[in-house]
């Protein structure tokens, strides 16, 4: 009965597969990194807007309030706007004192929501705006005018033009400790508003 055995010169023409253990995940792996780096960038991304984006509900006594941005809140299913100031829109960007560019427009609105949180919210209306809101005085526990207290820490302007209004030495002060919106530099509001149509305030 014939045998049959490997012949050499086969082994030599045709070697296995060279596959160390683990060299195949390693180049797989190689491969994926910057795909995965991208995933998680992006994740990232679209948590952070998730964040910013949603309106935070006022917890403790000033619970039913949901603040819209640095100036406006819905009380009691009444949207409300603070007379006399105008804060960063919500997704406005400031510039710090050393260039960097930050959300002052997120953390405007952050700052409201502590101020709104402290409860015993009342609000004295001055008039309807053009898109149904009411402008208001608005006081919570421990302070009197909410409106003034953002601008005097610097997270709102005062409306009026300049040297007018009934916020400008609260703004005077502000700018000058370099407070909030002016450690840097910023666009006013309006401006804003201008060069991005959908930001403006409805």
């Amino acid at each position: 009965m014939a045998s049959f055995r490997r012949s050499p010169d086969y082994v030599a023409l045709f070697p296995p597969p060279f596959n160390p253990p683990g060299l195949l995940q390693e180049m797989t792996a190689r491969r994926l990194a910057p795909w995965i780096f991208v995933v998680l960038v992006v994740a990232g991304v679209l948590v952070w807007n998730f964040y910013i984006d949603r309106e935070p509900r006022v917890d403790k006594d000033g619970r039913g309030i949901t603040v819209q941005d640095g100036d406006s809140f819905v009380i009691q299913q009444t949207a409300i706007r603070l007379d006399g100031i105008d804060a960063p829109e919500l997704k406005q960007n400031c510039l710090s004192a050393d260039g960097s560019i930050w959300r002052c427009g997120g953390e405007a609105r952050n700052q409201l929501a502590k101020l709104l949180r402290k409860g015993d919210v009342k609000c004295e209306p001055q008039a309807k705006d053009r898109y149904g809101r009411t402008i208001a005085k608005c006081s919570a526990l421990e302070t009197p005018d909410i409106a003034e207290a953002m601008v005097r820490m610097g997270w709102a302007i005062n409306a009026a033009k300049l040297g007018e209004g009934k916020y400008t030495a609260a703004e005077e002060e502000a700018k000058a400790a370099k407070r909030g919106i002016w450690q840097g530099k910023f666009e006013r509001p309006t401006v804003f508003r201008l060069h991005n149509p959908r930001e403006e305030k409805k």
